[in-house]
């Protein structure tokens, strides 16, 4: 361990002249290694702090106004991670939204990923221990430990082990009531007079489901159909006239322009 008090060579005989140069050689060589900051310091001036444990290399700043730490000099690459791989004892943070980038086979795309513009608590995500299944997904437990689970393929025959529901969809009724079949598959309505229910828009062929149709506290209301609904026999059933009764128009579209229906009636 060497430290020169400055760098100067002043003019002096030639022992002292030697005494000072082996001094300053001393520093130069051993990184001005010492448990204080050399006396003097330069730009980019480099300094082994033995003050700490375990040592560490330090560098002077370009504004000559601090030492930055570059890493333990006991350790392999001064501690300092190689661009061939690394192994990480510590956690590794991105920050201001960097990613972490996958590059492919010729580096020329990659896959990322990123953290969103705002998170409101820190999250952290714990990952199974072992693989899944053929076409499993993660699921979290919301408390950040994720696992996998199976969930149902639109192209692949399923056995459902627990009752499987939709919502029913208010209509809004008026003299023409147009439902929209994208929204759900259950329907009902009240009616307060005799209307019509139109061709709903959004048809999907094998969609199906049922439209409840409940008469006011008047009754004697009446239904008209649109061209689309296909009854047996090609005749529009009557409804329940009754005040607060109730009909269920049960359909199965069969293309974009046929519903095939059929109206169960005075349910209770």
């Amino acid at each position: 361990m060497a430290q020169a008090t400055d760098y100067v060579l002043a003019n002096q005989s030639g022992a002292n002249f030697r005494a000072e140069l082996n001094t300053i050689l001393a520093a130069v060589a051993s990184q001005n290694s010492g448990s204080t900051a050399p006396p003097t310091t330069n730009a980019y001036q480099l300094w082994v702090d033995t003050g700490v444990s375990p040592p560490l290399l330090k560098l002077r700043n370009g504004a000559n106004s601090a030492f930055i730490t570059i890493g333990d000099v006991t350790a392999t690459n001064l501690g300092l991670a190689a661009l061939a791989g690394a192994t990480f004892t510590g956690d590794i943070v991105l920050n201001a939204q960097s990613d972490l980038r996958f590059a492919d086979a010729d580096s020329s795309h990659y896959l990322a990923f990123q953290a969103p513009t705002t998170v409101s608590s820190n999250i952290t995500w714990t990952l199974p221990a072992t693989d899944g299944t053929s076409n499993q997904a993660l699921i979290t437990d919301a408390s950040g430990v994720l696992s996998w689970a199976s969930f149902a393929a639109l192209a692949t025959a399923q056995t459902f082990t627990a009752q499987q529901r939709g919502a029913i969809t208010a209509l809004t009724d008026g003299a023409t009531i147009t439902p929209d079949f994208s929204l759900a598959n259950n329907f009902s309505v009240t009616l307060g007079g005799s209307r019509t229910l139109a061709n709903p828009t959004n048809l999907t062929a094998g969609a199906s489901g049922a439209i409840f149709i409940s008469q006011d506290g008047t009754g004697s209301r009446t239904l008209a159909y649109g061209s689309s609904f296909d009854f047996s026999g090609g005749t529009a059933p009557t409804l329940t006239t009754t005040a607060s009764a109730v009909d269920v128009l049960v359909y199965t579209v069969r293309s974009s322009t046929s519903i095939a229906a059929t109206l169960i009636t005075n349910i209770s």
